[in-house]
């Protein structure tokens, strides 16, 4: 019960973040438009819609993910946005089509996982599978500590966990709901993941 609560917590604000935000960001483009472009504007205007960005994939990650579908194209839409102005980013190796949403959750906070494991930033590479994803870094950095890794894996339990990891454990009961099991491969250099 908890959990549900969490999550509807999460959808509710995110949800009623978005459309100030994107308000805001529409402000802006009518200012530019009638005072001509200005960098102040720009850096507001683009924080606006790294903001936006945030909270829509935020609300399937962390939100009440239902039992609806959403777009193969929807999904990559959100997530590339997501990862577009930080030092990760996204290569999909081709589309798919309409997945649950609660695969596209698991998927989103294992994105977050990952992210968090790459300390100077990277690639990560995402291949639709048949029951999941396939995930990988390319050649880069990789730091992924056992002790937040391996209970995703079923390898060891749940250690603490902080705001700054909540996605771990997140992943995990995502995991045991679905009844899927995550396989891993660490090395300094890379990271793979399928599921």
């Amino acid at each position: 019960m908890q959990k549900t609560l969490a999550e509807m917590i999460s959808s509710r604000i995110c949800h009623d973040l978005i459309s100030p935000v994107g308000a805001i960001g529409n402000g802006l483009e009518l200012l530019t438009e009638l005072s001509g472009p200005h960098p102040e504007l720009e850096l507001v205007a683009q924080s606006a819609g790294i903001a936006q960005a945030k909270l829509k994939y935020f609300r399937l990650a962390f939100g009440a993910s239902g039992d609806g579908m959403i777009s193969g194209t929807e999904a990559r839409r959100l997530a590339t946005e997501m990862f577009s102005m930080g030092r990760v980013s996204l290569s999909f190796s081709e589309s798919w089509g309409d997945r649950e949403r609660g695969l596209v959750k698991l998927f989103y906070l294992l994105l977050l996982c990952v992210e968090s494991s790459l300390p100077r930033g990277g690639v990560i590479t995402c291949a639709p599978s048949v029951s999941g994803w396939d995930i990988s870094t390319g050649d880069a950095v990789v730091k992924a500590p056992d002790a937040l890794w391996l209970p995703l894996t079923g390898e060891a339990d749940t250690p603490d966990i902080s705001a700054k990891t909540i996605q771990f454990l997140l992943a995990r009961q995502a995991l045991t709901e679905r009844q899927l099991t995550l396989e891993a491969q660490f090395g300094e250099r890379r990271l793979e993941l399928s599921f």
